[in-house]
């Protein structure tokens, strides 16, 4: 569910960024544009929305960016006055959130390059290969501790020999003195 504030047309946002994918402040939009068109050069469908609204809940800007990514696919950005709202298709969460790290927000289109950059530039992080190279890892680790285990555990078991039987008939024997002794003394 997203809440867009009251004072946002997305009407009129969809319409502007149906044009040419951006809609800014006029003295804004050429350098907007041209990172529009060099995202879509390297095969990637981006908007933005730059805005000078400071709204009380940041959420409302990545809800905006949703909205409009609905109707418009690809990748919107709301540039707003105090924070970056996103919504793609072609990106993970994850990948439009590490974009916004240390971005120039008061300055929207140096913003929107860095923003292209960090998202074009990210390496995908396979995580299923990660996943089951990890899995093997621990599957050959617990073989190899098993069989060490095992021979270690028959390299440890007594072995037969005559020095053991004298030590054991040693100390059985030693017993059986001790044992009659006792009795001699209850007598």
């Amino acid at each position: 569910m997203t809440i867009i504030p009251p004072d946002v047309n997305i009407a009129d946002l969809q319409a502007g960024l149906a044009d040419d994918g951006v809609v800014a402040p006029p003295e804004m939009t050429p350098q907007i544009l041209q990172v529009v068109a060099e995202a879509r050069d390297k095969g990637y469908d981006l908007h933005f929305v730059v805005t000078d609204k400071v709204y009380p809940r940041i959420t409302y800007y990545r809800d905006i960016a949703t909205e409009l990514q609905q109707e418009t696919g690809g990748t919107v950005i709301v540039l707003g006055g105090n924070y970056i709202g996103s919504a793609s298709d072609e990106f993970s969460r994850v990948q439009l959130e590490q974009t916004t790290d240390n971005l120039a927000i008061s300055n929207p289109p140096l913003a929107a390059q860095q923003m292209l950059d960090r998202m074009t530039e990210q390496t995908q992080v396979p995580w299923t290969v990660v996943t089951l190279v990890l899995i093997l890892v621990v599957a050959v680790g617990a073989a190899v501790a098993r069989k060490l285990q095992l021979r270690k555990g028959t390299a440890t078991r007594p072995v037969d020999s005559p020095a053991v039987d004298t030590v054991a008939a040693t100390a059985t024997a030693g017993r059986a003195e001790v044992e009659s002794s006792k009795d001699d003394i209850h007598d």
